[in-house]
């Protein structure tokens, strides 16, 4: 049954009128029609059951039927600071992340990083990817993506996480030695764009107290790290290996 995210607040037994994008949605793309069920969420805990009522040119009526618990996101809260990459790789990178259950993925701003700069009108197309990602793959929350933050920003942020740094040239430690170790249910991730990270922002990070850490022999993309880590977390002390 389709799923649909709608900005506003949802009740039982209530009707519900949308227009605009929403209704050029259900009626054009969809291609639903009177008396077709659908789920309904908002980004909080639960979704809600719902029937078409009513459908014209402009708007679309729905008839909010009940309410359940969703019981599909993670119980682990992830963050992750993202180097900006070149091209459309963040773009690319938004969809998976959702679906492996991240809460916010932030861009950064690294000495590394090709781009320094983005419009909010870009930033605003990256949180509608995160919505319908959330929306196709059952989840009732949204992942927020932040607008870009420095690296130093970053940094001095997320106090009560795990905080892990991943880093190509680092040879003492690894992921799983700190997953082995570490008691928590939220972590922060940080994740270099295609050049990596510099020496002066190795040493800031661990100032910081960030684990930087090793992901083995192999030097992996910066688009597959995010997705690659995540699944690891998820795996070991997330819901990945549930049912």
């Amino acid at each position: 049954m389709s799923r649909i995210f709608i900005h506003q607040e949802l009740k039982e037994n209530s009707l519900l009128t949308l227009k605009g994008e929403e209704h050029h949605y259900i009626k054009n793309v969809l291609r639903m029609k009177v008396n077709d069920p659908l789920y309904l969420f908002n980004g909080g805990s639960e979704e809600f059951t719902a029937k078409i009522t009513v459908m014209d040119k402009n708007s679309t009526t729905l008839h909010i039927l009940a309410s359940q618990k969703g019981d599909k996101e993670s119980p682990l809260e992830i963050v992750i600071g993202q180097g900006l990459p070149k091209g459309s790789k963040f773009d690319d990178l938004i969809p998976k992340v959702t679906e492996l259950g991240i809460s916010q993925l932030i861009p950064l701003i690294t000495e590394r990083s090709d781009l320094k700069k983005t419009s909010s009108q870009k930033v605003a197309r990256w949180q509608k990817i995160a919505q319908q990602s959330a929306q196709q793959t059952g989840r009732t929350k949204v992942p927020v993506i932040s607008t870009p933050r420095s690296f130093t920003e970053f940094l001095n942020n997320y106090p009560q996480h795990e905080k892990i740094m991943f880093y190509e040239l680092e040879t003492s430690k690894t992921f799983n030695e700190v997953l082995n170790i570490s008691s928590a249910s939220r972590f922060c991730f940080l994740i270099g764009p295609e050049g990596g990270f510099s020496p002066t922002e190795i040493s800031a990070a661990q100032k910081a107290h960030f684990h930087v850490v090793s992901l083995g022999k192999r030097i992996l993309r910066t688009e597959t790290v995010a997705p690659a880590v995540t699944a690891i977390l998820q795996y070991v002390k997330g819901d990945l290996n549930r049912v």
